[in-house]
């Protein structure tokens, strides 16, 4: 499976706010789309921006584990941007010997090629190219190299949303299967400050017993709260299956958004 460590959920601002952007949302390249709408849980966000994110993943088939995934987004100019994925940290409660662990780091070039917005209707069109490198330490069993391309998009209709990515992983080493993946949401605002959406999930990097390439993929039901124009806060509750598996893995996420 491939193994991905950016994770976030769509929402709106208030409903004021989104107005408000008409003042110098005037050329495409300066209206600033993420005050109205932010990525989902499991979607890459097309759009450039300065953040960091922290993720949290409890398993309810484990209940003691607790997975936290820190990440970092940068912009450097209208088309050009960054992500950089930190170590995501396992931990088994109560923490003991081999309770705990790190994951690998990747990081990302993005390119937006589209951003393109109408904020007297409501309306904003987004696509972006990301190449993404996954590095993993010899030491991390289970996990290894990669290089993963990519393409997302964002389409909003005020108060309705969509987004979704599209790509292919490539393996460098062992630990990582080769394979496409894609992913895509609809949501909606809700009074300008909250956002429910559902986010569908598919690829084909499953290995099942007998060696051949299987399909996986999620549901997850999402709700956003927006704290205050800075901050995020969304929960989301996974439903995942793979084939060859007849059971479901439920499973927690959180977020915690701090634009800058």
């Amino acid at each position: 499976m491939q193994i991905r460590l950016t994770y976030a959920l769509p929402a709106l601002f208030l409903t004021g706010a989104l107005w408000s952007q008409q003042a110098y949302c005037i050329q495409d390249w300066n209206c600033d789309v993420d005050d109205f709408m932010t990525k989902a849980i499991g979607i890459e966000e097309p759009w450039l921006e300065n953040s960091g994110y922290l993720y949290a993943q409890a398993s309810h088939s484990q209940p003691s584990s607790l997975t936290l995934s820190p990440e970092l987004e940068g912009r450097f100019s209208d088309r050009i941007g960054m992500e950089l994925d930190l170590p995501q940290f396992s931990a088994n409660f109560p923490l003991g010997r081999n309770q705990s662990a790190l994951g690998p780091a990747a990081a990302g070039i993005k390119f937006a090629a589209l951003h393109d917005c109408n904020p007297g209707k409501g309306e904003a069109t987004l696509v972006t190219f990301e190449v993404e490198g996954q590095y993993s330490p010899r030491k991390l069993s289970g996990a290894g190299n990669a290089i993963s391309t990519q393409v997302m998009w964002a389409q909003l209709w005020y108060p309705w949303f969509t987004q979704g990515e599209a790509g292919y992983t490539q393996q460098v080493g062992d630990g990582i299967t080769n394979g496409w993946f894609v992913n895509t949401s609809l949501g909606r605002a809700i009074q300008g400050i909250y956002a429910v959406q559902l986010e569908v999930e598919g690829d084909n990097q499953r290995v099942m017993a007998n060696g051949q390439r299987g399909f996986e993929g999620y549901l997850m039901p999402q709700v956003a709260y927006h704290v205050s124009p800075k901050w995020l806060v969304a929960v989301g509750e996974q439903a995942a299956r793979q084939e060859g598996i007849h059971q479901t893995n439920w499973s927690t996420w959180g977020m915690l958004e701090r634009e800058f």
